[in-house]
C-alpha cells in the first residue's frame, strides 16, 4: 500500500520535509498545498500533485485528499497558523498523525491538546 503524505507549506522546510519523505519512501504518494502559486508551481515541476490553497480552509483541505492522507506534514511559517491548521485537519480527518515543524519552541505547548501531533522545533 502506498502512503498518501500532505505536504501543507511548501517552503525551504516544506520542500526539505517532501524530499525527504521521497528520498525514504519513493512510492509515496505525496501532495503540497500551498498559498503561493509559485511554490505549487514549483512542487509541480518536481513531480510532486500541487494545489493552491490555505491549510487553515476546508475546501483547500478537501482539494488536496487530506481525507485520504496517512500522515500530514505541517510546515508554514506561522506557528499559531500551524496550530489553526491542526484545528481544521482534525474535523477532516480526525485520525491521522499530523507533523507540525514549529519555529518557537514556547509555541509548543500550544500542540498538547493532541496527542497525535508531533512538534518538531525548526532550528
Amino acid at each position: 500500500m502506498t502512503d498518501h503524505i500532505l505536504v501543507i507549506g511548501y517552503g525551504d522546510t516544506g520542500r526539505s520535509a517532501a524530499n525527504s519523505v521521497l528520498a525514504s519512501q519513493p512510492d509515496a504518494q505525496l501532495t503540497v498545498l500551498d498559498t503561493d502559486f509559485l511554490a505549487v508551481a514549483e512542487a509541480t515541476a518536481n513531480g510532486v500533485a500541487a494545489v493552491v490553497g490555505d491549510g487553515r480552509d476546508s475546501c483547500a483541505l478537501s482539494e488536496a485528499a487530506v481525507d485520504a492522507a496517512d500522515l500530514v506534514l505541517i510546515a508554514v511559517p506561522d506557528d499559531l497558523n500551524a496550530f489553526l491548521i491542526t484545528r481544521a485537519l482534525r474535523s477532516s480527518n480526525p485520525a491521522t498523525p499530523i507533523v507540525a515543524i514549529i519555529r518557537e519552541p514556547e509555541n509548543q505547548a500550544i500542540f498538547e491538546f493532541d496527542e497525535s501531533v508531533t512538534v518538531h522545533v525548526r532550528h
